[in-house]
């Protein structure tokens, strides 16, 4: 089965970068508005004194919402160029590890700067999956693994 996007043909040079570009955008797409709602949710339900239960938790959650909007923009990039989806639990162990990886980081400047260090992480672990999906695929491995 040829894969194919409208604005490049499979055959061009060009065509797996144009596609790993692409997938990587439209997961950071995902990942916004996973922590816009994550955001609406935390200023929505924390307490107003911080350091509560609920507080707490809204915070453990932040990583994972966004690790899950980064492998919703991969699974529906693929589905509408490839009209194939790959398992979630295929596509989110990088983002995830991304994710806690830049939180955990960033968390002694300011918890409220969580958000460019699950950014910054997550694009990064996600273009560690891209790299890893075309070496399989230059091997003869399955572009979707």
């Amino acid at each position: 089965m040829k894969y194919q996007m409208a604005i490049i043909r499979p055959e061009h040079r060009w065509y797996s970068l144009v596609v790993s570009v692409t997938r990587v955008f439209v997961s950071f797409l995902g990942a916004g508005l996973s922590n816009f709602i994550w955001l609406a949710a935390f200023i929505t339900f924390a307490e107003k004194p911080p350091g509560g239960p609920v507080s707490w938790l809204l915070w453990c959650l932040a990583p994972p919402i966004t690790a899950l909007g980064f492998s919703c923009g991969i699974i529906i990039f693929d589905y509408c160029v490839f009209k194939t989806t790959p398992p979630l639990i295929s596509v989110l162990p990088f983002p995830l590890i991304g994710c806690v990886i830049g939180a955990l980081a960033i968390i002694p400047i300011g918890k409220m700067f969580i958000g460019f260090g699950m950014f910054v992480f997550g694009v990064i672990a996600v273009l560690l999956r891209e790299v890893r999906l075309s070496r399989q695929n230059s091997v003869g491995g399955s572009p979707l693994a």
